[in-house]
């Protein structure tokens, strides 16, 4: 005798009831101590236990006779949970770890009946949903749906109308059954987030937990490493291979790439399944779905977990605030699921905020189930695929009713387990609200692009210092990594189809000497910067050519010669000598506490307008002390005839870097880089002459 359960030690999900595995007679059945059952068996008997807690253990135990002997017998199981992981399909495994079934949760109110129609079930209405009183959620728990079928839900609604949905939780979508490209009619697929074995989850833990020495490499997982050259070469998904081994190395490969540049974070564009076949992901159709175009979410994992094996963080980008404005295509916009899961005109909306011509509807904030669906959604990217951190798109059109309680609640969660959440929040002093309000450990600060590519280094002759200040000082509560600077851009200022154009087209295109120069000390200064610096993918190239969201850098989907990106130009172009100044540049602000350090340990020490040339001073507790000269304008000195203040009297300093150095595209001779040369600096502070090329960023060491 026993019961049957195929929750039986589960964890999450699970059966609403038990079924006793032959029939018997006289029993008693007893749930946490209550009686609830006292009659014959007949031939089986069915407990409900729809009207229990969730989430808590259940203490089941049956009597009954056998032969005149009292027989008891005990399990413990468990109701389904209904928040963390709830929503959409979740596979249970017993303690065994075996698969036993699936447990499916759908919120929709005010409808009769709803059926989780799927390959399982031959797409008949055998396994209904229950329904949890009136709070609209409908749940239950089919024993044959398995990982990787195929799933729909079935709604019949109060006025007789039905029609099948797609779950706005999917977390992938397959389009084959209907053959058609409109993700609305995309059925859900089942997928078990457990079956994945990582391999590098301890890798680097306390590294990549260190957010204030991270530098971060942007990236779009569709287009990143597309080769430029050859003819009709076909698109390649970021994964490629048929066995996980070469799967693996696929991807070691092209991350490689990044952490041979410095880099110890990549942050991939949305990942969601979006509008159309090839996106940026900011045209979202559902939310926990991996866009099947680019890849499968075993393949994101895949690349998550490779990242981590050679020391690179994972930031992924989450876009909540909107959906595609392509509505038939919106997970949100079906039938029956419209008018409950967004909401129209809201005061918060990026319709009344942006015009409205980019986005698609907004989620209703304002109803606790969404703000729950969406924080999971988030939850997702930490439970599911291990990131490091999370991004969130244009929190400006996110109500501080929905934002403030969600990041509380994410916060609180992952409290010391080294989880960062950044904002995307586009005013120009976004921190005392997004830091000190709302609770983000970071934001992304545009303004500081703004100032460096209109203000500091777009200007003809002579950038304007003041400016300069306004870039090198920004950040928040002495917490330099809380800015997230991006001088040369991000994706929206080289994505064309936003009418953004590459970092060194603005300053005059890559034939131009000045734009050349202005490019490396764009990229230095980044870094030297207080904040945390951030690159887009294919400017370190050098390249003329604006980033095309839907094919690569040329816009097509069959590269034609010449016209895409070289990833990896030839040893003395522009864009190798620019990719070795990056490498070079990133790894001394790993190596060196100085230039990590809190705005605290950061002093403006020479200011001179008239030459429009700066020094800041920057040190830490270990002994490193550094000058970083800063020369915005067409002067430059040869002769060593320089004079800049130290705030340090009585030292001697030497040269470490110099963004005009030959092997970076600049001249031999126009620093101070000679082997015996280590000016000193006298009683009044003023350092000796030395060689400053224009256009420049020349860092300078305390020897000691």
């Amino acid at each position: 005798m026993g019961l049957i359960s195929p929750q039986e030690g589960a964890l999450v999900g699970g059966v609403t009831r038990l079924i006793f595995d032959r029939p018997i007679s006289d029993f008693s059945l007893r749930v946490n101590s209550v009686i609830v059952h006292t009659t014959a068996g007949g031939e089986g008997y069915m407990l409900d236990l729809n009207d229990l807690l969730p989430d808590v253990p259940i203490h089941i135990q049956v009597s009954y006779l056998v032969e005149g002997n009292l027989i008891s017998e005990d399990l413990t199981v468990y109701k389904p949970r209904h928040d963390l992981g709830g929503m959409g399909a979740t596979v249970i495994r017993d303690q065994a770890g075996t698969i036993i079934g699936t447990f499916f949760k759908f919120w929709l109110p005010q409808v009769n009946h709803v059926y989780v129609r799927g390959s399982f079930n031959d797409w008949q209405d055998t396994n209904r949903l229950d329904q949890l009183g009136s709070t609209g959620y409908w749940y239950g728990f089919s024993a044959d749906a398995r990982p990787g079928d195929d799933y729909r839900f079935f709604v019949y609604g109060q006025d007789g109308n039905s029609q099948e949905v797609s779950d706005p939780s999917a977390r992938d979508t397959i389009k084959t059954r209907f053959n058609t490209e409109d993700a609305q009619d995309a059925n859900a697929v089942i997928v078990d987030p457990s079956a994945f074995a990582w391999r590098h989850d301890e890798a680097f833990k306390e590294q990549r937990r260190d957010f204030s020495k991270h530098i971060i490499y942007q990236l779009h997982w569709g287009t990143f490493l597309r080769p430029g050259e050859g003819e009709g070469l076909p698109f390649e998904t970021f994964v490629t291979g048929t066995t996980e081994e070469e799967k693996r190395a696929s991807v070691r490969h092209k991350l490689q790439y990044v952490r041979n540049l410095g880099f110890t974070a990549i942050e991939p564009l949305p990942i969601h399944e979006a509008n159309g076949n090839f996106n940026a992901g900011y045209d979202p159709s559902f939310f926990f779905a991996v866009e099947s175009t680019y890849g499968s979410p075993e393949d994101l994992r895949l690349l998550v977990d490779e990242a981590h094996g050679i020391g690179l963080a994972v930031i992924f980008d989450s876009v909540i605030n909107h959906l595609t404005k392509e509505e038939s295509r919106s997970s949100f916009s079906q039938l029956f699921i419209k008018g409950w899961y967004t909401k129209e005109n809201a005061s918060w909306s990026n319709h009344m905020q942006w015009g409205g011509s980019d986005w698609g509807p907004d989620p209703d904030f304002d109803r606790a189930e969404i703000r729950n669906l969406l924080r999971d959604s988030v939850r997702m990217y930490f439970d599911e695929y291990h990131v490091d951190g999370i991004r969130f798109d244009a929190t400006t059109t996110i109500p501080s009713h929905a934002l403030k309680p969600m990041i509380a609640k994410l916060q609180q969660e992952y409290q010391g387990k080294g989880k960062y959440l950044i904002s995307e929040h586009l005013t120009d002093d976004p921190f005392p609200y997004i830091v000190n309000d709302v609770g983000f450990n970071a934001v992304w600060y545009k303004p500081a692009w703004q100032a460096a590519t209109y203000q500091v280094l777009g200007q003809m002759g002579q950038g304007n210092l003041q400016k300069l200040r306004q870039l090198f000082e920004t950040n928040y509560a002495g917490n330099p990594s809380t800015a997230i600077k991006y001088l040369l851009g991000s994706h929206d200022e080289v994505w064309v189809s936003h009418g953004g154009q590459a970092a060194v087209s603005r300053f005059g295109g890559s034939s131009s000497f000045y734009a050349r120069s202005k490019m490396r000390l764009a990229w230095a200064l980044n870094v030297c910067l207080l904040g945390t610096p951030m690159l887009f993918m294919g400017t370190e190239a050098m390249t003329d050519i604006s980033w095309h969201n839907y094919f690569g850098y040329n816009g097509n989907n069959d590269h034609t010669p010449n016209q895409g990106l070289d990833w990896m130009p030839p040893a003395e172009s522009h864009g190798a000598q620019f990719q070795r100044m990056i490498k070079d540049i990133n790894e001394l602000r790993l190596n060196l506490g100085a230039l990590r350090s809190a705005n605290t340990d950061c002093k403006l020490v020479h200011f001179d307008e008239k030459n429009s040339i700066a020094a800041y001073k920057r040190w830490d507790y270990s002994g490193g002390v550094l000058l970083i000269v800063i020369n915005l304008s067409d002067n430059q000195w040869e002769q060593r005839e320089y004079q800049v203040y130290t705030d340090t009297p009585n030292s001697t300093w030497g040269e470490i870097f110099n963004s005009q150095a030959a092997g970076y595209g600049g001249w031999a001779g126009s620093g101070n880089a000679d082997s015996s040369f280590y000016p000193q600096a006298d009683g009044s502070r003023r350092l000796q002459g030395i060689n400053l090329p224009k256009w420049s960023l020349m860092i300078l060491k305390q020897q000691f």
